[in-house]
C-alpha cells in the first residue's frame, strides 16, 4: 500500500503542470490493474489527492466482482451546482457524486459539509461509484450497459454492500414501518400481508420495484432497501451467482433473464420473496 501511495503521489506531482484547453488539471494513476485519470480545476489540488488516495483503498475493494476493462475518468468538480450539471441531475441535495460506464463525476469532498468529508465517507463513496462502473463494464460496452434493465435495487444495493455503507441507512427494521404505513391493512393485518406475498403485485411507490416517485425525496428509504435486499441476495444465493448475473449480461443477456439463469428466479420473484421477508419480519431470527 505504501508503494501504491507513492506511486499516486509522483504521478499526481508529475501530472499538476499539465492543463486541458478548458484550464483544469489531470494526473493519470494507477491502482493494481486498474487505470484512472483524475481530472480537476485550477486550485482543487488537495481535493484530487483526497480522491486519489480513497481510490487506494477503493480498487481493491471493487475487485471482488471482477476487473475493470476500461479505464475510468473521474472529474473533481468545485461546488455541488457543478456536480449536478455534469450528473445531468436537478434537485438532489444530497448527491455528491454520479458513475456511469468509464466516468465518475464527484462533488470536490471539502464541499460536501462546513469540515469537509471524512477520510472514511470519501472512501466509501469512491468505492460506491467505482462499483457502478464495474457492474456496467462487466454488464456489458460503452454502447449496450445503459440497456441492460438493471433495476435500480440491484445497482444502489450491491455498490452500497461494497462500499460497506449499510450503517448510513434505514434499517431492517426501518424499512418493516415504512411497509406498515404503505401496505394496505392497519398493523400488518391480513390485507397488508397478502400484498407482500410472492404473487402479489408491488404497490405504487415501493422502493425496490417501483423507487422512482421516492429517489428524489426520500433516498434514505431508496437506498436502504436496495442495500438490505442485496445483503439478502448475497446470504441465500452466494456471492459466485451475482457475479455469474454480470458475467451473463456480458455475454448479452439482459438483466431479467440474467437474473433468472443465474439465481434460479425471476427478479419479480426475488423481489416479493425480499418484501415478505421484510413485512413478516425474517430478519428477527
Amino acid at each position: 500500500m505504501a508503494r501504491a501511495a507513492l506511486f499516486l503521489a509522483l504521478a499526481l506531482s508529475s501530472a499538476c503542470a499539465a492543463r486541458s484547453a478548458a484550464g483544469s488539471r489531470a494526473a493519470d494513476v494507477t491502482v493494481g490493474d486498474t487505470r484512472f485519470r483524475v481530472t480537476w480545476a485550477p486550485g482543487d489540488e488537495r481535493q484530487a489527492r483526497a480522491v486519489i488516495r480513497a481510490l487506494e483503498a477503493a480498487a481493491p475493494r471493487v475487485g471482488r466482482w471482477g476487473t475493470l476493462a476500461h479505464p475510468v475518468t473521474i472529474t473533481v468538480h468545485p461546488d455541488h451546482d457543478a456536480l449536478e450539471a455534469a450528473a445531468q441531475r436537478h434537485g438532489y441535495d444530497w448527491l455528491r457524486a454520479w458513475a456511469r460506464y468509464d466516468t465518475i463525476e464527484i462533488q470536490a469532498p471539502g464541499t460536501w459539509s462546513l469540515f469537509g468529508a471524512s477520510r472514511r465517507k470519501l472512501e466509501e463513496l469512491v468505492t460506491h461509484e467505482l462499483t457502478h462502473c464495474a457492474m456496467y463494464q462487466l454488464a456489458g460496452d460503452d454502447l449496450t450497459w445503459m440497456y441492460k434493465e438493471i433495476p435500480r435495487w440491484f445497482s444502489e444495493g450491491i455498490a452500497t454492500v461494497t462500499a460497506g455503507q449499510g450503517y448510513r441507512f434505514p434499517d431492517a427494521e426501518e424499512l418493516w414501518k415504512f411497509y406498515e404505513k404503505r401496505l394496505p391493512g392497519s398493523g400488518f393485518g391480513e390485507p397488508g400481508r397478502a400484498r407482500a406475498t410472492p404473487t402479489a403485485q408491488a404497490f405504487h411507490g415501493d422502493p425496490i420495484v417501483d423507487s422512482d416517485p421516492l429517489y428524489q425525496e426520500q433516498s434514505e428509504i431508496v437506498y436502504g432497501a436496495a442495500h438490505l435486499a442485496a445483503e439478502f441476495l448475497i446470504r441465500r444465493y452466494g456471492e459466485v451467482r451475482v457475479r455469474e448475473v454480470l458475467r451473463l449480461m456480458g455475454r448479452g443477456q439482459r438483466f431479467p433473464s440474467a437474473f433468472k439463469e443465474a439465481i434460479g428466479i425471476s427478479d419479480a420473484e426475488f423481489a416479493a420473496d425480499f418484501r415478505r421477508y421484510v413485512v413478516w419480519e425474517g430478519w428477527r431470527r
